[in-house]
């Protein structure tokens, strides 16, 4: 099967002919024999440019190609009351960002994207000819309507330039230029499942831009941007956050309520828990995207020290300390080396 041209030259199927010629030139520039001695593929690369562009150049040529289908499954445009277009060329996807506030991201939610895309051209019906314009006989199949299939045995079909007519329209529509297909506005409901992330995409089949002359529309598709969460630090489907422990907490153990993406989740505090001692709630994490289940909640304690304590509570403190084993810890020498037995000397000998 043949590629898609638009596609080797990297241009939109709506460009215009001097976008077409620019692209062409900076391709040729780029993938030019003169330039790549060494390498046998630029040749059949550049031999694939020079034929985009012998087609998409040439608007007659471009005409014929527009109305081809691009793919045998080419499904017909939904534009309109229901009523199937001529099957042409399939148009571009449509990339559209979504920004998704934390929570929405959690539970999921359905928009309305205003979405500004090709679509069948009012003035022409999509055929590309103004209205009232006088007709000629079609240059491509000299007034027949039918040519010779080129694929398998050799059989009459429609012509694809004047849609089987035997003529084609002398004046192009001024609203198109020609083109079947202008610029417009639309409102397209999309529903994004919970779970998404940023750079997440959510693909809805023939919501993109129309192809050229009322061929099949592309896909949209739309990629999610999740603003951060404060409290929640987000890596996959897990979810990370910290809570503050006061010291008589940490010691003799404690169970509150702490925030998670569904409401309150009680979470148990051992006694003896050291600061930076991670906690893992199950299931208490981000839904899942693919598949079901979700991610887990873990949460990082924290240990905060009093400061400015009065001499009463001082005195408790040094009470405590005297109850409680000394911690092991070693002594540092001169050169930062740390002797388990605890005793050297300045210059490192026991």
């Amino acid at each position: 099967m043949t590629r898609d041209y638009y596609a080797v030259l990297g241009v939109a199927t709506a460009a215009s002919t001097a976008q077409i010629r620019r692209a062409y030139q900076r391709l040729a520039r780029q993938y030019s024999p003169d330039v790549n001695l060494w390498q046998q593929e630029a040749l059949g690369v550049f031999e694939e440019i020079a034929e985009a562009y012998r087609v998409l150049g040439d608007p007659m040529a471009r005409a014929v190609y527009d109305r081809e289908p691009s793919a045998p499954s080419a499904k017909p445009s939904r534009d309109g009351a229901g009523a199937a277009r001529p099957s042409g060329r399939r148009g571009d996807d449509l990339h559209m960002p979504v920004a998704l506030a934390f929570q929405q991201a959690v539970s999921g939610v359905t928009a309305d994207l205003h979405a500004e895309r090709l679509s069948p051209c009012a003035e022409c019906g999509a055929g590309g000819a103004a209205p009232g314009s006088a007709r000629v006989t079609c240059s491509y199949c000299g007034g027949l309507g039918t040519v010779w299939s080129e694929e398998g045995a050799a059989r009459p079909v429609g012509c694809p330039a004047c849609e089987g007519s035997g003529a084609r329209a002398l004046d192009p529509c001024p609203a198109c230029r020609g083109r079947g297909v202008r610029t417009a506005r639309a409102v397209v409901t999309v529903t994004l499942p919970p779970g998404m992330d940023t750079g997440a995409q959510i693909r809805v089949e023939g919501e993109g831009h129309c192809g050229p002359y009322g061929g099949p529309r592309g896909d949209l598709i739309v990629v999610a941007r999740v603003h951060e969460d404060p409290e929640f630090t987000r890596k996959g489907d897990n979810l990370y956050r910290e809570v503050s422990l006061g010291i008589v907490e940490a010691v003799l153990g404690t169970r509150f309520a702490v925030r998670g993406v569904d409401g309150l989740v009680d979470l148990v505090v051992p006694p003896g828990t050291q600061s930076g001692q991670v906690f893992r709630l199950r299931s208490r994490g981000m839904p899942r995207l693919a598949g079901g289940g979700r991610g887990d909640l873990y949460v990082t304690a924290r240990v905060e020290i009093p400061r400015g304590l009065d001499a009463r509570t001082q005195e408790l403190f040094r009470e405590i300390g005297r109850l409680l084993p000394p911690a092991p810890r070693g002594t540092t020498d001169s050169r930062g080396t740390t002797d388990p037995r605890g005793t050297t000397d300045r210059i490192g000998r026991p």
